[in-house]
């Protein structure tokens, strides 16, 4: 009965040793101490047969895990078991967190194994790390900085600033992107230029690590399904974590270098280099929250030459660890009217600028679509967020001005930051009929914002407005039709300025004018005259 017991569990030993590949590999961190087991699947796990036990027994399982090195293992003896819940047919990684002193004593080995106990610890599997790799080198002390700048479903460059490291530009180093996916890391290598390469681009001829400023990945050598991967996981999740690799061997041990980048831009394939809608600006309002072009009156590109049809505008706002997500698309010629982007309030928003700090950063992404969704250009732009202040504003048109009405927050942040401001603002009024959006026109000034003060109005006249920027040839007739416009439809305005940035478009806006109260003083001396007529016919006739 032993002897069945035993050649039963060597049998199942034997099955559950096909549920992980032979390349699996171990990484291990040198700036964190921590030691990375990668199981990778067996390779023809699919077509194993259904009795195969990695996919009836062990989903949902614990297994637990050592590291054997020819001297020590992991975890040591007294410490904590390290286990995994079994997944089929994905790569697993394990973590070890070693200490200082054991990290060291383990980072030249070139040898290690691990082992696996399924069930309860009844059966052990054992298995050969295919081959081990440290990151010997933080990746910020060997490029000071690195960006990333794409082609959208196209090519990627990728500029550095080069350290003093020491990494040899032979056919044994291996550049590549690295990006999740998924529960895996995927990889994009990076290929030495070849032909038309720039001076200081990436290429076997290059005589220093020093000398390289820029590496590419090129969609026309690259493998286009990964390329592609990258591309949906992109779009997908703009934070998505990206790493440019160094992959190479000293004195007989593989090392990494890993530099994620402090930035990422879409490229100008238009041409727009100096078009203000390539600076974003994200001001979180009490009542919503704004994604405005800087200093440009309205969203139109001014060298839009694509075939679009419609702009999805994506915001995440990132507030310390808490990633905050805002999506909204609509159609190209209602987007090209109207005055930034804004987005209701919500509670994820309320949260954020009840907890706003001054660190508090946005990734906007501007992206213009064909008919069937596809991208076809976009704007990426971080920045740091702004807190707006403006609690409530209402409009005044007045027979021969425009005025504000101002309420301001209270909160302690607003009245903490009455700075003048230097620079011009804008006052944009519109009015919408029939889902369509229309300029008014747009006011030039200068205030001084100062949030200790409430309350506070300001007044605008026709020398104040932007030339060209109404519908109507004349300030003076355009300030008719707004009138007109106020007694029939909804009349909106932006305010837009280095503080405040914010959209009303429900706002009740009053017309208010001097002949009123004309009127009443007319209507009072009449009454009086008549009332005085009455008096005097009264007594004539007694």
């Amino acid at each position: 009965m032993i002897v069945f017991a035993i050649t039963l569990l060597k049998t199942v030993a034997s099955s559950f040793s096909e549920c992980f590949s032979a390349r699996s590999y171990l990484n291990g961190n040198a700036g964190t101490y921590e030691l990375t087991l990668h199981l990778l699947p067996f390779e023809r796990l699919n077509k194993i047969t259904s009795e195969n036990l990695c996919k009836m027994y062990l989903p949902g399982k614990p297994v637990v895990t050592q590291l054997h090195f020819d001297d020590i293992s992991f975890p040591r003896p007294g410490e904590d078991e390290v286990s995994f819940e079994y997944k089929f047919n994905v790569e697993i990684q394990v973590s070890f967190q070693l200490s200082e002193t054991d990290y060291l004593h383990i980072a030249d080995k070139q040898h290690a194994m691990f082992e696996l106990w399924y069930d309860v610890n009844l059966v052990k599997v054992n298995g050969s790390v295919n081959s081990i790799e440290h990151t010997r080198f933080n990746g910020t002390g060997c490029f000071t900085r690195a960006e990333m700048e794409y082609t959208i479903y196209g090519d990627i460059d990728i500029t550095v600033t080069p350290s003093n490291c020491k990494v040899a530009l032979d056919a044994n180093l291996e550049v590549y992107l690295e990006f999740q996916e998924g529960e895996a890391n995927q990889q994009i290598p990076i290929l030495p230029c070849t032909s038309g390469c720039q001076a200081n681009e990436y290429q076997l001829s290059s005589s220093s690590f020093q000398d390289v400023k820029l590496y590419r990945v090129k969609k026309a050598t690259a493998d286009d399904a990964k390329l592609q991967s990258f591309y949906r996981r992109f779009v997908d999740n703009r934070l998505l974590p990206v790493s440019m690799n160094l992959r190479y061997k000293t004195n007989g041990l593989n090392s990494v270098i890993s530099r994620q980048f402090d930035n990422k831009t879409a490229k100008d394939t238009w041409g727009c280099t100096s078009d203000p809608h390539l600076l974003l600006a994200t001001t979180l309002n009490p009542n919503n929250m704004f994604v405005q072009f800087r200093d440009s009156l309205t969203n139109k590109m001014t060298c839009d030459t694509l075939n679009a049809t419609q702009v999805r505008v994506d915001d995440y706002v990132m507030d310390g660890s808490t990633r905050t997500r805002l999506q909204r698309t609509v159609g190209l010629e209602q987007f090209n009217q109207q005055i930034g982007v804004t987005f209701d309030v919500s509670p994820e928003l309320t949260r954020l600028r009840n907890g706003f700090s001054a660190d508090t950063m946005s990734l906007i992404v501007v992206s213009y679509l064909d008919a069937a969704g596809t991208i076809l250009w976009e704007i990426l732009y971080f920045d740091v967020a702004c807190l707006g202040c403006v609690a409530k504003a209402t409009m005044h048109i007045h027979e021969d001005q425009t005025c504000i009405s101002y309420l301001f927050d209270s909160k302690e942040e607003c009245v903490g930051q009455f700075i003048p401001a230097n620079g011009k603002n804008t006052l944009g009024v519109f009015y919408k009929e029939n889902g369509v959006t229309h300029q008014l026109g747009f006011y030039r000034f200068h205030y001084d914002l100062n949030y200790s003060i409430l309350n506070q109005d300001y007044c605008f006249r026709c020398e104040d407005y932007v030339d060209g920027s109404y519908e109507r040839q004349t300030c003076v007739e355009n300030q008719e039709l707004t009138k007109l416009k106020l007694k029939s439809t909804t009349v909106g305005f932006g305010i837009m300025s280095k503080y405040e940035s914010i959209v009303l478009e429900t706002v009740v806006s009053e017309y208010q004018t001097i002949f009123m109260p004309l009127i009443i003083v007319i209507s009072v001396l009449l009454l009086a005259v008549v009332i005085f007529l009455s008096v005097v016919l009264s007594s004539k006739l007694k």
